[in-house]
């Protein structure tokens, strides 16, 4: 029975300060009040051929008056509503100062609030004033340069380069600013231990963002990741260069075989038409020395030659 008594006598007891304290809140939040809050700073009205050449605020902090309660439904909720200062830019030409309290108290329809807020906006904290400058926009078309730094696994190799598309980008900004540039960067990349195929999507910007409108907003990166291995190819024909008029010269044999490493999916697509296996006679040649070893110039995707069929060739001055 004791243990009755003292559990009900706790539930009394929370029960009464629950109370106490919701009566406190109702009594607190009725209370009319100062207070600051920040605002969007919203912008419209400028001519389509025009661009700003200077960032302008996105937010503005004002002072309200209203009561608790409002105060606290306003900070949960004025984020996801229309609430702002609208500035309204269509007369607007090269530069301009917007002082904001006159600018307020001459178009008092520019401030957006929704109705059940019941708020008073007193006046503008700061900024006190705001520069906006435009100029004529323009449009340019700029290269994407690629910042990445791919690194294969052990036994694998990358085959071409770092691709991304697409390979150029319209931006939309100021005429001054954009006349100096020729292209943008994706934001620097390193992958190490790489054993798959890359394919990323990665965001582009132009600082100030504020500034700049792009057509595209993000770009694909790919690069062909491949495991190494080797592949024979054979008839191949021996190209002479460089051999003096009135020499006569002939190799032996004609036709050479190699066995190339590289990435094994691209060796699988080439034939022995896609490499050529020569021999610099005005560089190379010496009457001391018949055999020699050939060069070759090597697809895209063959890291080197292991080793030609036969290793060496002969050359015989008639």
């Amino acid at each position: 029975m004791l243990k009755n008594l003292l559990t009900r006598d706790l539930q009394i007891k929370f029960g009464s300060l629950f109370l106490a304290i919701l009566l406190w809140f109702f009594v607190v939040t009725d209370i009319e009040y100062f207070f600051d809050l920040e605002i969007p700073l919203r912008l419209e009205g400028l001519p389509e051929e025009k661009a700003f050449n200077n960032e302008i605020p996105e937010l503005i902090t004002a002072r309200f008056r209203g009561k608790g309660h409002t105060l606290l439904w306003a900070n949960m909720t004025m984020p996801l509503s229309e609430t702002g200062l609208v500035l309204d830019l269509s007369k607007t030409k090269n530069t301009q100062i917007y002082f904001l309290n006159e600018y307020f108290n001459d178009h008092p329809d520019k401030f957006i609030i929704p109705r059940d807020y019941n708020l008073d906006l007193i006046y503008i904290v700061e900024p006190e004033s705001i520069w906006v400058s435009v100029e004529q926009m323009s449009h340019k078309e700029l290269n994407v340069k690629v910042q990445a730094e791919i690194t294969p696994s052990l036994g694998y190799m990358m085959v071409g380069d770092i691709r991304v598309e697409p390979t150029k980008v319209t931006v939309h900004g100021p005429a001054s600013m954009l006349s100096d540039m020729t292209s943008i960067t994706v934001p620097p990349l390193k992958l190490t231990d790489v054993n798959t195929d890359v394919e990323l999507s990665l965001p582009i910007s132009l600082e100030p963002m504020q500034l700049f409108s792009l057509d595209t907003e993000v770009v694909t990166l790919t690069a062909d990741i491949q495991s190494i291995g080797s592949v024979e190819f054979h008839n191949i024909s021996i190209r002479l260069e460089n051999v003096p008029r009135g020499v006569e010269v002939s190799v032996i044999p004609q036709l050479i075989g190699l066995e190339a490493e590289g990435g094994l999916d691209r060796l699988l697509e080439l034939n022995p038409e896609d490499f050529t296996v020569s021999f610099d006679y005005g560089s190379n040649w010496s009457p001391e020395n018949q055999l020699y070893v050939p060069e070759a110039v090597l697809p895209m995707g063959v890291q080197r030659v292991s080793r030609f069929i036969p290793e060496k060739i002969e050359i015989v001055q008639k």
